[in-house]
């Protein structure tokens, strides 16, 4: 279970070449960013934490490397800041006139519906245009329309259907997030047919129903014989029930992680750069389950010490599970993507980042 993805394991012809993501970041180097990210965040008042998150991306960034060369972060932290400082001012705004009259309050929810594809566009366009590989940038070129589509109108007609084709938005947004990235100026793409996107919400909802179903006629079955016949309650039956609890409870939990980690996989290996190179990923839903479940415990359980643990357990579990399958040599590629890459290095888009991703 959980197979990573490894050198040599795919080549399907002889000039590809198959290049796997590794992370080489450890819990106890990020523990003393971490702790000094917290503690100057607490001391600032939260004003370090702009300072604190590009810390953070850099680390993760720098540590996750592809075919022996790391990726790069270089956001502003004054940036973050003023882009945090005018999203404070703005919900301050809201929380003073909201209650001065209904309309006021309709008008506000009328002008967060408006900005919302801004934002969007500006968040996802700040941290790829901040992100490079080999001193080549990432970008994205997506629309505000587009964005309206995939965020707003395709949620609200899937209302309308009572959720039915919410696997549709979901494709919608990968679309959106994947379709307009770029890699020195080389687009990604993706595609992949609607039936593949709903199977994984029907064996996701197929889950629920296995773990529900037996849960609910024993509990039945036990609430007949307490109260029909006031018999006591078999403690056998007692003990199944506590289990099938926490199978369900893990269940209930599992699901929306495994529906991502399925979905992840499905559009990026459905995915090609610049038309030749492909990326590949092969999570495994039930292991990043376990990992996601247990780093939340665990960091429950050590009050949040061990988040730093947590989040490189995650994270190297996932970087080990892609990987790119280049069409010829990532030199060639990187090369050719700096002499095309333009300017797109020296604008940045917008203060906002709102971590939106697949």
């Amino acid at each position: 279970m959980g197979a990573k993805v490894s050198e040599g394991q795919t080549n399907p012809t002889a000039k590809t070449q198959l290049h796997v993501l590794e992370f080489r970041g450890s819990a106890g180097e990020y523990f003393k960013i971490w702790i000094v990210n917290l503690a100057l965040t607490i001391i600032t008042l939260g004003i370090y934490g702009a300072w604190a998150k590009v810390r953070t991306l850099r680390y993760f960034r720098g540590n996750t490397f592809l075919a022996g060369h790391p990726f790069d972060y270089h956001a502003s932290p004054v940036r973050i800041l003023i882009g945090r400082l005018i999203a404070v001012t703005v919900l301050i705004g809201y929380g003073l006139t909201a209650r001065i009259h209904p309309l006021v309050a309709l008008a506000w929810i009328v002008l967060f519906l408006i900005i919302t594809p801004w934002l969007i566009v500006s968040s996802i366009r700040f941290n790829a245009r901040n992100t490079s590989y080999r001193g080549v940038r990432f970008n994205f070129r997506g629309s505000l329309g587009k964005a309206a589509r995939a965020y707003i109108l395709w949620p609200f007609l899937s209302a309308l259907t009572l959720f039915t084709t919410w696997p549709l938005v979901h494709r919608v947004r990968d679309y959106f997030f994947i379709n307009n990235h770029t890699f020195g100026g080389r687009p990604f793409y993706t595609e992949f047919s609607g039936w593949s996107i709903y199977r994984i919400y029907l064996i996701a909802f197929g889950i629920l129903l296995a773990v529900a179903l037996p849960l609910g006629g024993i509990v039945a079955w036990i609430a007949v014989q307490t109260h029909v016949f006031h018999a006591h309650p078999d403690p056998l039956a007692i003990a199944v029930v506590l289990v099938l609890y926490v199978v369900a409870l893990f269940a209930v939990n599992a699901v929306p992680i495994s529906i991502h980690a399925m979905s992840t996989n499905l559009s990026l290996s459905s995915t090609t750069l610049d038309g030749r190179h492909r990326l590949k990923s092969i999570l495994n839903p039930l292991r990043m389950a376990w990992i996601v479940i247990t780093n939340a415990i665990v960091t429950l359980l050590s009050i949040g010490l061990l988040y730093p643990w947590a989040l490189v357990r995650i994270s190297r579990y996932q970087i080990s599970c892609l990987a790119v399958i280049a069409a010829s040599d990532l030199d060639e590629f990187t090369s050719e993507a700096i002499a095309t890459q333009g300017a797109i290095g020296e604008e940045i888009a917008s203060f906002f980042d709102l971590g939106i991703s697949l």
